[in-house]
């Protein structure tokens, strides 16, 4: 769609009853990410201004929902709240309790394929993936997490300082929809050290999956959190019909 220049109409709201239409349609599926404000004012020729302006209606009207660090997505309706998923930004979830992570520790590799990553990707052994892996914390570590990602771009060790999440966006990756499995373990040696918490002390484990909308898997963590110091929260929103 482009604008019409010649009607009455100002340019966002143009633009909020056409990112309505595609919403309403089901184009843009409940709680998946729309595109970023870079790629929609390319696709309508006009500023981002205007896009903000377009997608603080939707925001308004309930449409759309804004999570800092993560992108804009659409909301879920009261019916579909049995495929909301616990996915959040660790950096952002951090801020909501007041408290300012960086990463202690962290390593980013392309790597070959072990059995197991590669049967969770449906890969043949010996492929490349991204293999991230992160110690985070404030002055004590919180968090150790273990992801791989296909390399459907080029990764820098940028992506070490700050949500995995919004570094993708920024290169245009955007996911559909994610699995997560969240338990209490006894953690692995080797990450008790990392935590620097007690061996048999149990632990709260987070497998995520995440999706792209061609129901492809780009992501894959195995995350373990030191309980003592670590809250999980979400929230729910949606939208009346």
């Amino acid at each position: 769609m482009n604008v019409n220049l010649d009607s009455g109409t100002p340019f966002y709201m143009q633009i909020r009853n056409d990112m309505r239409k595609k919403i309403e349609s089901g184009e843009w599926q409940e709680g998946a990410l729309i595109p970023s404000e870079k790629l929609l004012a390319e696709t309508y020729r006009v500023s981002r201004v205007t896009i903000r302006a377009a997608i603080s209606e939707l925001v308004n009207e309930r449409f759309l929902v804004r999570r800092a660090g993560f992108g804009t997505m659409v909301y879920q309706n009261k019916a579909s709240l049995s495929n909301f998923t616990l996915v959040r930004s660790f950096t952002n979830e951090m801020k909501e309790m007041g408290v300012e992570v960086h990463t202690l520790d962290g390593s980013l590799e392309l790597v070959s394929a072990e059995k197991k990553i590669a049967e969770i990707f449906g890969i043949a052994e010996g492929e490349k993936v991204y293999n991230l892996r992160r110690l985070r914390g404030a002055t004590v570590p919180i968090l150790y997490s273990d992801t791989y990602l296909l390399p459907i771009v080029e990764m820098t060790d940028d992506v070490l300082k700050g949500s995995l999440y919004e570094y993708l966006g920024n290169r245009h990756v955007y996911f559909d929809h994610f699995e997560e499995y969240v338990s209490a373990v006894k953690a692995p040696k080797e990450i008790t050290q990392r935590l620097k918490i007690y061996y048999d002390a149990p632990q709260l484990k987070r497998v995520r999956y995440s999706y792209d909308e061609q129901e492809r898997l780009i992501e894959y963590t195995e995350t373990f959190y030191n309980a003592l110091l670590y809250e999980y929260r979400t929230s729910i929103s949606y939208r009346k019909k």
